[in-house]
């Protein structure tokens, strides 16, 4: 994604996604925001409905992107077992909080929508790679440091950190959601006595 014109006009999509529906989005809406011409659009992409995929899989990107910025350095610089317990407890704390509601449903949208696109379930398999992959080395870094229980696989515990977290959506819509200490209660159980036990 190098070229100016194909950033500008992901940039108008992402825009557009923080006010509107992604079918509500039109390439009328997307060239007037990102003062982009229509043959330059499609001098990029073959159709606007890769735009809008492309654009998806950025908005993916960036999520993990930040995911791994947060936590890889703050596990690193633990130094005892205690240190990486209440890091993993904050970063509980972070990615479960209410105001974290429409990330999570992004972050939810963005899947359903590979169950129907191969290309954006390609791309997503990607950055959801890399994503465990990233989380897979820090556990096993701390197992390695005997910080972490040995008795599971890293990997499959990289996946169930990002299960619970999408998972928190099932919450998210009830009228009557948990209070978060409850919720981050029993997480931090999960962590103390699965993953660090």
């Amino acid at each position: 994604m190098s070229h100016p014109t194909k950033k500008k006009l992901i940039s108008a999509v992402l825009e557009l996604l923080e006010s509107q529906s992604l079918e509500t989005i039109t390439v009328d809406m997307v060239l007037k925001h990102s003062g982009v011409s229509k043959g330059s659009l499609y001098h990029h992409f073959e159709d606007f409905p890769i735009l809008l995929e492309e654009s998806l899989v950025r908005s993916f990107t960036v999520s993990v992107d930040q995911t791994i910025v947060t936590i890889k350095p703050l596990l690193e610089g633990a130094k005892t077992k205690d240190d990486m317990l209440e890091i993993l407890k904050k970063a509980t704390r972070a990615t479960q909080h209410p105001q974290q509601r429409a990330t999570r449903f992004k972050r939810a949208r963005i899947i359903a929508m590979s169950e129907r696109s191969d290309r954006i379930r390609q791309a997503l398999s990607v950055e959801q790679s890399r994503l465990t992959s990233a989380l897979t080395a820090l556990f096993v870094d701390a197992q390695n440091k005997g910080w972490m229980s040995t008795s599971f696989d890293a990997r499959t515990g990289a996946v169930l950190i990002q299960a619970y977290t999408l998972g928190k959506i099932v919450d998210d819509v009830t009228a009557d959601p948990l209070p978060p200490e409850l919720w981050n209660d029993i997480i931090d159980r999960l962590i103390e006595r699965v993953f660090c036990a």
